[in-house]
């Protein structure tokens, strides 16, 4: 099965490949990226763990070019050596050639998932850029995973001089020599390149584009961990029925079942990223029993078949509401489809016989 994911709208990489490390289908794990960033590995660290500690086998090729790998986010993959069975590798060819691939292959016994993107182990890569991957599923011998394979194995092997596996020593030489900078130098040298060029701060120029928050999931540190742990808080996609085509074409019927996670734990109400008013969650009951929550979403009133975002953040969790045919409505259709694919299926229905009346939710 092949499909096209969509970052951030409908698709959040990091997410995904949390789910991935920490479900027991896979045994192997590669990935090459172009920048690797402690941004990006405090997300996944925990995930890691799981799967070394499962029994899995890791492998990171990570290159260093165009000053965007630091030195903290390659402390990170190191400590894993001591978790089971992974090892990194440096690449880097000393003339003007940027190791420039985001390629992550998950396999197992009985199937294998390659993905191809654009996504770099940053906090950015993982959740909020605009990124864009192809991701298919084949059996462990099929063709594309074979040739995934030995890209992976060219990438890395020494005799080529250029990979070199990553141990304290040479991380100490990459820094000693230039070729990693701390995250706080990296900083310290943009902002020195942005003065220098004479570009203007954000916050100094005039906007000549919309402004759309994207968001990233709370990390909170357990107190006697070295690692983070993750927090419930992700995004929610849904197909939503209003109470009535005619009445109430902007009132919502939300599964109690969905309004019973985590996600909505502690939200008395949903706020609109389209203007910030707050729209609170209220029971509807049947004989006396709580069956279904309710919440008015006035975006949906002129929608044909309206599907929406939920963003959770500490505070306030966020909604988007597009029409299912629109620009940004057919991206959030299609991960629900997908959703009902998977097998197991990742996509859940009111109605699983009556898929057109029924509400859907996804959770991402």
């Amino acid at each position: 099965m092949w499909s096209l994911y969509n970052q951030p709208t409908a698709h959040r990489f990091g997410v995904e490949l949390q789910d991935l490390l920490e479900a027991s289908d896979w045994n192997h794990f590669d990935a090459a990226v172009a920048w690797v960033r402690r941004s990006g590995t405090r997300h996944l660290l925990q995930s890691l763990r799981v799967f070394l500690q499962r029994g899995g086998a890791a492998k990171f090729i990570i290159g260093v070019d165009i000053e965007n790998t630091s030195k903290e986010g390659l402390d990170d993959l190191l400590s894993l050596d001591t978790l089971g069975q992974c090892s990194t590798f440096i690449h880097h060819n000393e003339t003007e050639v940027t190791f420039h691939p985001k390629l992550y292959l998950l396999a197992g016994v009985e199937r294998a998932r390659l993905i191809v993107g654009s996504n770099n182990l940053t906090e950015a890569g993982l959740f909020t850029n605009t990124e864009a991957g192809l991701q298919i599923d084949a059996a462990p011998d099929d063709a594309v995973i074979e040739d995934a394979r030995h890209a992976l194995a060219a990438w890395c092997d020494p005799e080529t001089g250029l990979a070199k596996k990553l141990d304290q020593p040479l991380l100490d030489d990459l820094v000693s020599e230039g070729y990693v900078l701390t995250e706080q130098a990296l900083e310290r040298r943009r902002a020195q390149s942005r003065k220098t060029a004479g570009t203007k701060a954000k916050d100094q120029r005039r906007k000549l584009f919309a402004s759309r928050p994207v968001r990233v999931p709370h990390i909170e540190r357990a107190a006697a961990a070295a690692i983070p742990q993750r927090m419930t808080g992700r995004v929610l996609l849904m197909r939503v029925r209003r109470a009535s085509e005619t009445e109430r074409r902007t009132q919502v019927q939300v599964p109690k079942r969905v309004v019973s996670t985590s996600f909505f734990e502690g939200m008395p109400g949903i706020k609109s990223s389209h203007n910030a008013q707050v729209h609170e969650l209220h029971e509807a009951s049947a004989r006396g029993v709580v069956n279904t929550i309710k919440v008015e979403i006035p975006e949906i009133d002129a929608m044909d078949d309206p599907v929406i975002r939920l963003e959770r953040t500490a505070t306030d969790i966020f909604y988007e509401a597009y029409d299912r045919g629109s620009v940004l409505g057919r991206p959030i259709m299609d991960a629900l489809e997908r959703g009902r694919k998977m097998k197991p299926p990742v996509t859940e229905l009111t109605l699983k016989n009556n898929p057109t009346h029924a509400t859907w939710w996804r959770f991402v």
